[in-house]
């Protein structure tokens, strides 16, 4: 059967009913046939089924159907006269008839004494013809009559087809009548009527079930019959089957392939779409309407207030949400696919959609609707214009940002902006604003600084805001800013010295140790010379008297006679702080402590976790500034590619960035790791990027300018690069910034000199730099120990690089490290130690290539005569209970046990003590010990003064 297998099995039913009434219209029996159901139901195909099988029977079938867009009287049953088997005597006769009708409709009615079936006295006469030429028809040949969309059939149509269905009982004639059920616009009388006659049936079209669902994709799609196969489709469609079937258009449209066996996830499309709003339009002005109102009131809609919105009674409301719910659109009070909610707000009228957000936000108000609710409303209308609306959004905006819904938050602050009256709190929403949009994009929220910053020259900024407003820069690292706003605060507030400042939190990327520092894992006590360089005693010490900025860009503040230290200080705020617009600026500060206190290997593990959450809490703001770091943390750490991937990374979250000083920040990291890389031309082309002139007035500049200074150290244009070290230095001086831990641009500057031959100026920059980092941080010692060892004789050169390797070792930055080993592997072949010489430049070779600094492994194989493949040296191990271990000359393995031999052995090759410890398994401690043996056994001082016969093969050690 056609219409069966077709469509799905419910209909087997119907379309046998409706069969047996056409098999009795064959023997004489007149027949009335309603079909109901939603829209999207199957009512058109149904009819259309009914037409194809009396046709086929040799029927004549005369079809019409009613319109809203053509509502002149009769205008539906002139339609009938289209069919071209009617004959045409009968068609003239039909439009005598409907002529007739069309005229009397013309003239004045008086309703009392009409006809019993609601056929007024003027439209008798046109009736009467008008059956009269259907039976003569229908007694020669059977006649159908189909009439779809009933509730949109003009009157007089109605009322001429009502006096024929009641006044044709023993004739070849059957009429068969579709029409939406809960229509607003159904014709009371007429159904009644209807009802009233023998030959009458009603059939009724409901949705698809998930079986149903699951059977009709198994014939269109060829999937299993299953109802968890279905259950999306489901869903999506409601189970109408006009749905359904756009569903699948836009399914099989996509290309998507049919996975057998496993779930289906169903397309949604323009199909799909352009199906729902038909099913909303056709449904009637009443129920359109309604589907409007859910659109517009979303999860806040309820039968009441739906009829407040619309003006609409509560019959017509519960009748229209019926009718919705029918057809599938709806499940109780919402859509059952954001799509369709968004189809029937896009296709809304603007001026409409405004205007009813509008209200619905008053009625809400007026209700006690949530604040959440309220604002989305007037965020729809575009207006907050009621008394109430500027606290509402306000209070809107703290409940969002609860949320981790920022951007939310931001449109409230800005509509309340631009809703605001008051020149006061219009600077406090705007600065408010700026600091929540440092969630989305410090970009954006740097931005806004503007219009408060013009407000604060012009001396139009209230001195309420000013605090927030230097935050907020300092935050930014617009230095010379901040500085002017300070000035100009102290100027309206007598009492707001330096110390004032100290109650705001610490918003800056960066960060200083101020007080006693954690050496980092394995750090030992070290006694002896240093070359002139003296070390300063460990202290606590508060910011200097007009250091505000200062303090601001410091990890933390001085603690006073506290013994905690700072990383310990740190880690007890991020262990503490849940990630809040409250706590942020603290926990970046403290998470920079921990990378200016030389513990780089603490803070990153606390930066991952923050990126991480940072892109869980849908702020990519946040997530940016924490890549930036994890950038400088990684370069710390000599793993350029690393560092360059989360440069990237920042700058990549972050659109709009070259208009902000915050570019400075990753660009600068992206550089350094190019140009130790090698990679000059990647490095030329970021350096290339445009950069605003800002940038070098804020804190990001001093490391964007030692970065540009770095490649062009590398790329031979020296007297460039110290111009560039140097102005870093000034700034950093004239922002009491000048730290070496922050900014190391003293030994910058000193490697540019050595460059040129000025040993003297090279040695005395690195004394100054070791003198004011005192017993601060490891790698910047470290650095400036290899560096005087450069600038130094020969005679202390080996000494002092040994301390920087030890220092190097300490801080964990693998490619310093490197250089270090470097220098170290050719001041040894210079004093003719070429074993011990070899040993540790093949280490520094492997490290640097560790670490992607490929131009340092050119370098130092160049250097040292090595060749291209990995430099390292090979000594014959001897088998042993515990695996490969050193051959130890038997003069002075006589001397020393097994074990202090291995350790002694790894030394010798430049190995820390942590890396001995875990290639032999065995504790720090241990390692310790065993060399103090060593040392003791062999009448010497340092492990620089172990005999290079002890070197070991690396490789089979570890």
């Amino acid at each position: 059967m056609v219409f069966s297998s077709a469509r799905a099995r419910q209909f087997d039913a119907q379309f046998e009913r409706l069969r047996r009434a056409f098999s009795r219209c064959l023997s004489g029996e007149a027949g009335i046939v309603l079909v109901e159901g939603a829209v999207g139901c199957g009512k058109t195909y149904t009819l259309e089924a009914v037409t194809a099988h009396a046709a086929k029977a040799g029927a004549l079938v005369l079809k019409a159907y009613g319109t809203s867009a053509d509502r002149a009287p009769l205008g539906t049953l002139r339609q009938l006269l289209d069919s071209p088997r009617l004959p045409k005597a009968t068609a003239d006769h039909l439009r005598e008839a409907l002529d007739q009708g069309a005229l009397d409709a013309a003239q004045p009615r008086e309703t009392p004494g009409g006809d019993p079936a609601g056929v007024t006295p003027p439209h008798i006469q046109g009736a009467r013809e008008f059956r009269a030429a259907l039976y003569e028809l229908a007694s020669r040949e059977p006649v159908v009559i189909c009439v779809d969309e009933l509730q949109l059939v003009d009157a007089e149509s109605l009322q001429y087809l009502l006096y024929l269905a009641t006044r044709s009982h023993s004739a070849k004639l059957l009429m068969v009548f579709a029409q939406a059920t809960d229509s607003d616009q159904k014709d009371a009388v007429f159904n009644t009527e209807l009802l009233r006659q023998p030959n009458f049936q009603r059939l009724r079209l409901e949705r698809l079930s998930w079986e149903e669902t699951a059977h009709l994709l198994t014939t269109r799609l060829g999937l299993p019959d299953s109802a968890d196969v279905a259950y999306s489709w489901y869903e999506v469609s409601g189970g109408n089957p006009l749905l359904l079937r756009a569903v699948i258009d836009d399914y099989r449209t996509a290309g998507a392939p049919p996975r057998h066996g496993r779930a289906v996830e169903p397309v949604v499309g323009d199909m799909f779409v352009q199906a729902v709003l038909t099913c909303v339009y056709r449904s009637g002005h009443t129920v359109s309407r309604l589907a409007e109102g859910i659109a517009v009131l979303g999860a806040s809609a309820s039968p009441e207030l739906l009829g407040r919105l619309l003006r609409i009674g509560s019959a017509g409301t519960r009748r229209g949400v019926a009718a919705l719910d029918a057809a599938g659109l709806v499940g109780g009070l919402a859509f059952r696919h954001p799509y369709v909610e968004a189809a029937v707000l896009e296709d809304m009228d603007p001026e409409v959609r405004l205007d009813m957000n509008r209200r619905a936000a008053v009625l809400l108000h007026q209700g006690g609707g949530a604040t959440l609710a309220v604002a989305r409303h007037l965020l729809a209308a575009q207006a907050a214009d009621e008394p109430w609306a500027v606290p509402l959004l306000r209070d809107a905006a703290q409940q969002a940002l609860a949320e981790d819904d920022a951007k939310l938050a931001v449109a409230c602050l800005e509509l309340a902006y631009a809703a605001c009256q008051d020149g006061e709190l219009r600077a406090g929403i705007r600065i408010g604003t700026a600091g929540i949009m440092w969630r989305l994009n410090p970009s954006a929220s740097e931005r806004m600084l503007e219009e408060p910053l013009a407000a604060l020259c012009a001396d139009r900024l209230p001195a309420s805001h000013i605090g927030r407003l230097i935050e907020l820069l300092l935050a930014h690292g617009r230095i010379e800013e901040a500085r002017g706003a300070i000035g100009r605060l102290n100027a309206v507030m007598s009492n707001a010295g330096p110390t004032w400042m100290a109650q705001f939190r610490m918003t800056a990327r960066w960060a200083q140790d101020s007080g006693a520092p954690d050496r980092g894992p394995g750090a030992a006590a070290r006694q002896g010379e240093d070359g002139g360089a003296s070390r300063t005693p460990l202290r606590s010490r508060r910011p200097s008297s007009l250091s505000t900025i200062t303090a601001a860009f410091s990890g933390f503040f001085g603690r006073g006679g506290s013994e905690e230290s700072p990383v310990a200080a740190a880690e007890k705020v991020l262990e503490v702080s849940p990630l809040t617009d409250a706590t942020f600026e603290p926990i970046v500060n403290s998470v920079n402590a921990l990378v200016y206190a030389g513990r780089p290997d603490k803070a990153a593990p606390w930066c991952d976790s923050l990126m991480e959450e940072a892109e869980r809490r849908r702020a990519p703001g946040w997530r940016a500034i924490f890549a930036s770091i994890r950038a400088e943390i990684a370069l710390r750490q000599g793993n350029l590619v690393e560092s360059a991937a989360y440069a990237t990374t920042a700058l990549d979250i972050v659109p709009g960035s070259d208009g902000s000083v915050f570019i400075g920040g990753p660009l600068a990291s992206q550089i350094l790791a190019y140009t130790a890389m090698g990679k000059y031309d990647a490095a030329a082309r970021q350096l290339s990027r445009p950069v605003p002139e800002a940038l070098f007035k804020s804190i990001y500049g001093l490391g964007y300018t030692r970065a540009r200074g770095r490649y062009y150290l590398a790329t031979n244009r020296i007297n460039a690069a110290l111009g560039e070290f140097l102005m870093a230095g000034r700034l950093a001086q004239l922002w009491e910034l000048d730290q070496p831990a922050l900014l190391p641009w003293r030994s910058d500057a000193a490697e540019a000199w050595l460059e040129l031959g000025d040993r003297e100026k090279a040695a005395n920059l690195v004394s100054e730099q070791l003198a004011r980092n005192g017993a601060g941080d490891s790698r910047v010692r470290g650095v400036s120990l290899r560096l005087l060892a450069a600038a130094g004789d020969i005679d202390n050169r080996s000494r002092l690089l040994g301390q920087a390797v030890e220092e190097l070792q300490c801080s964990g930055d693998r490619l310093e490290l490197a250089r270090a080993l470097d220098d170290l592997g050719r001041t040894l072949r210079g004093f003719g130690e070429l074993g011990r010489a070899d040993a540790i430049t093949g280490r520094a070779w492997r490290m640097a290539k560790e670490c992607g600094a490929e131009e340092l492994c050119d370098r130092i194989r160049l250097d040292s005569g090595l060749e291209a493949r990995d430099p390292r040296p090979v000594v014959r191990p001897v088998s042993g209970p515990l695996g490969p271990k050193p051959a130890v000359p038997p003069s002075l393995g006589t001397k020393l046990s097994e074990s202090e031999a291995r350790v002694a052995a790894l030394a010798v090759d430049g190995y820390t003590n942590r890396e001995i410890a875990a290639s032999l398994f065995i504790t720090i401690s241990t390692v310790e010990q065993h060399l103090t043996r060593v040392y003791r056994k062999l009448n010497i001082r340092s492990r620089q003064q172990l005999p290079t016969a002890l070197r070991a093969q690396v490789d089979e050690i570890a």
